[in-house]
């Protein structure tokens, strides 16, 4: 999973020259990069004054929340397993055991927390929105504040990022340089899309772009996008979490079934991240600048959506009871060896 940006360790370098890939990859406003434009499950809401996406840090959340408690349980709990042991039979093998395993297993169950707290506790999503009628854009930090810049300064570029285990992603990165057009001030993700793939990043970088430059960029985004993410002023709730989750593997209903254990674990640690965080909100002078007519034939947000279909949710409800009695079962299993 992609966190590039959001945690502790893994922030956005800034005061730095642009790099030659960043120079190479550069992204222009006026030049078509795909014949199909796609959101891509990015858009929260549309109309004729703004278009609203949600950050690169949605689609995978709920996975390092689960990843990381699973870590954190076990070591919690033996250390504290053997201090109530040492606390019990009061011998110094107990005190050395203890102050052995304490400090290792400690750093692990920290690590692992730390994991957790990279989502829950924190917010729902980090909104970008990007007004096509004053040409500015807007982001939410990670420390809750926002970014301002002009769409016309914005340098867009792709950027390939290395993971572990040999993977990697791309994402469009928006630069914010200093009067010298080379040092990055700030920077944000505009688009990203949670698989490797080119050409359905440059899909999702075309529908914005359609957006901001088309003469006609709001009725071909409105067309096209079918489901809002429904996060504007509320909490993403378990059924969406289901149906976001599933999505990776839309249409492969065998896939979904059989990744169904993790997809469960996912769908759960995304419903913890989203229930501990805040909702948030925008600026009072953001929310002034962005006012939307009343009768803008072109609105579109999680209202729209309509019901849910049985591919979109039905099916993925089934998966994620069986998954999640699947995860039930193999942890009593567990258990009950261990104990």
């Amino acid at each position: 999973m992609d966190y590039t940006g959001l945690g502790r360790f893994i922030r956005y370098k800034l005061n730095r020259p642009l790099t030659d890939e960043e120079k190479a990859s550069r992204l222009r406003s006026d030049q078509q990069s795909s014949a199909e434009p796609q959101d891509w499950l990015s858009v929260v809401k549309l109309n004729s004054t703004y278009l609203e996406l949600v950050d690169r840090w949605y689609p995978v959340k709920g996975w390092w929340t689960w990843m990381g408690a699973m870590i954190a349980t076990p070591c919690v709990g033996l250390v504290v397993a053997i201090a109530l042991v040492a606390l019990e039979r009061n011998e110094p093998s107990g005190w050395i055991t203890l102050a052995f395993v304490a400090p290792i297993f400690g750093l692990f169950g920290w690590l692992a927390l730390s994991m957790v707290r990279t989502e829950a506790f924190r917010q729902t999503h980090y909104p970008i929105r990007l007004n096509r009628k004053t040409r500015q854009v807007y982001a939410f930090r990670p420390d809750r504040t926002v970014i301002q810049a002009p769409w016309d300064r914005l340098f867009l570029c792709s950027v390939k990022n290395e993971l572990t285990m040999w993977q990697s992603s791309q994402d469009v990165r928006a630069h914010i340089l200093d009067d010298d057009g080379e040092t990055v001030r700030d920077t944000f993700t505009l688009a990203y899309h949670e698989f490797s793939s080119r050409a359905d990043l440059m899909q999702l970088w075309e529908y914005i772009r359609r957006y901001m430059e088309a003469p006609d960029g709001v009725e071909q985004c409105h067309r096209k996008v079918t489901m809002c993410m429904p996060v504007d002023g509320r909490r993403e709730g378990l059924a969406f979490g289901i149906v976001r989750v599933f999505a990776v593997a839309a249409n492969h209903l065998f896939v979904q079934m059989i990744a169904s254990p993790i997809a469960a674990l996912t769908v759960a640690g995304r419903w913890f991240a989203m229930s501990t965080s805040k909702v948030p909100v925008w600026p009072a002078e953001v929310e002034a600048a962005c006012q939307v007519d009343p009768d803008d034939p072109y609105r579109k947000d999680w209202r729209s959506n309509g019901k849910y279909d049985f591919y979109e949710l039905g099916w993925p409800a089934i998966c994620f009871v069986v998954g999640l009695a699947g995860v039930v079962a193999g942890l009593w299993w567990l258990f009950s060896v261990v104990m």
